[in-house]
């Protein structure tokens, strides 16, 4: 009886501790994903920066791909505003996932201390 309660305990207690090691990862993915994003933040907010000190005349080309296209100022300034603020969505979006991620470690963690409790 007792071999088998500790067997099932062991068990239970490894699945747990894959879920915990599974979902720090996910957390840490979750991070470097908004640390990206803030960086490309960082970067558009500077060139947009840079962009408003030129004149309206001035020749800008945008990036599509491989490829450069001649753009007005405005419209460059408006596809990296844009751009700004869609990755700022998807950081909210992440953060609310690293968030209910981080909450369920800590539940998996006192679970993992619940059963060591009992089997005390």
């Amino acid at each position: 009886m007792a071999t088998t309660f500790d067997s099932e305990l062991r068990k239970a207690f490894q699945e747990l501790q894959v879920k915990v090691i599974d979902t720090t990862q996910k957390v840490k993915i979750a991070e470097a994903q908004i640390d990206q994003l803030k960086r490309a933040n960082q970067h558009a907010t500077l060139t947009d920066q840079e962009l408003s000190t030129l004149q309206e005349d001035t020749k800008t080309y945008e990036s599509i791909g491989r490829m450069f296209v001649l753009q007005p100022i405005s419209d460059v300034r408006t596809t990296i505003s844009a751009r700004v603020k869609a990755n700022e969505e998807k950081i909210k979006n992440i953060e609310a996932n690293k968030d209910y991620l981080q909450k369920s470690v800590k539940s998996h963690e006192d679970s993992i201390r619940e059963m060591l409790m009992h089997r005390k």
